[in-house]
């Protein structure tokens, strides 16, 4: 039967992985100018990192009522105490490291982004400050960036779609293209066979015409052999007679 502490615990482990490349991600993001693109990426990825890290939190929790559970009952479970102490120091590792990123994001500093210079018709620039999405004023047009967000992920995960449904014709189309080659091979062959078997057949036609004529040949020569022989004794009888 398997753990459910190990199926658990390899979720959390994958949803580390992706919260520190999110985190990674966010930094960078956070620590230039953004341009309104960058600008959705940045709200996109800050979504996503607190949706995983609320995801990590969770995951931690049931895996803190099964440790003690199973520390009131060890053997019931067959799990030593160094066990029991090893899946307790899990759970506090990737408990602080959720608290650590999560410290970051809260502070005023790190919300804080930078401006965004776009230059005006008549080539003087103007500063625009984009603030977080939590506490702060968030631009008018931001629900439209994020519906053209979802949208772009749409065409992104279609256009993914439709590369596997291409990779799948293509497929298909070199086993048809390797069969078309095997039955022309077979066909070539087939055509051989069919020129064999008519030579071979011609051959036999023509032996069996020499087979008959040198039979015909022998009876007319058994036949006027026969008829010398009969008037070659009959003209001895006579001779003999009238002698």
């Amino acid at each position: 039967m398997t753990d459910p502490f190990l199926v658990v615990q390899d979720d959390v482990v994958a949803a580390s992985d992706q919260a520190k490349a999110l985190f990674a991600s966010w930094k960078k993001l956070n620590q230039k100018r953004r341009s309104p693109q960058e600008e959705n990426e940045y709200q996109f990825v800050t979504d996503e990192l607190y949706s995983t890290l609320t995801s990590i939190g969770n995951d931690l929790v049931d895996l803190q009522e099964t440790v003690d559970v199973a520390r009131e009952a060890p053997g019931d479970y067959g799990l030593s105490a160094a066990q029991i102490s090893e899946r307790q120091n899990f759970i506090a590792g990737k408990r602080k490291a959720v608290e650590d990123i999560r410290h970051f994001l809260a502070q005023p500093d790190a919300k804080a982004s930078k401006p965004v210079e776009i230059p005006a018709a008549g080539g003087t620039t103007y500063h625009h400050h984009h603030n977080d999405a939590r506490g702060s004023h968030r631009p008018h047009n931001v629900e439209f960036d994020g519906q053209q967000e979802q949208h772009q992920i749409l065409i992104q995960q279609q256009d993914q779609q439709f590369d596997a449904m291409l990779d799948t014709v293509r497929n298909l189309h070199g086993i048809a293209s390797t069969m078309n080659t095997e039955l022309d091979d077979q066909a070539i062959l087939l055509d051989e066979v069919g020129s064999l078997v008519d030579r071979t057949q011609a051959k036999l036609t023509s032996a069996r015409r020499k087979v008959d004529k040198f039979l015909r040949e022998n009876n007319s020569r058994s036949i006027c052999i026969v008829v010398t022989l009969f008037v070659a004794i009959l003209v001895l009888l006579l001779l003999i007679i009238f002698t």
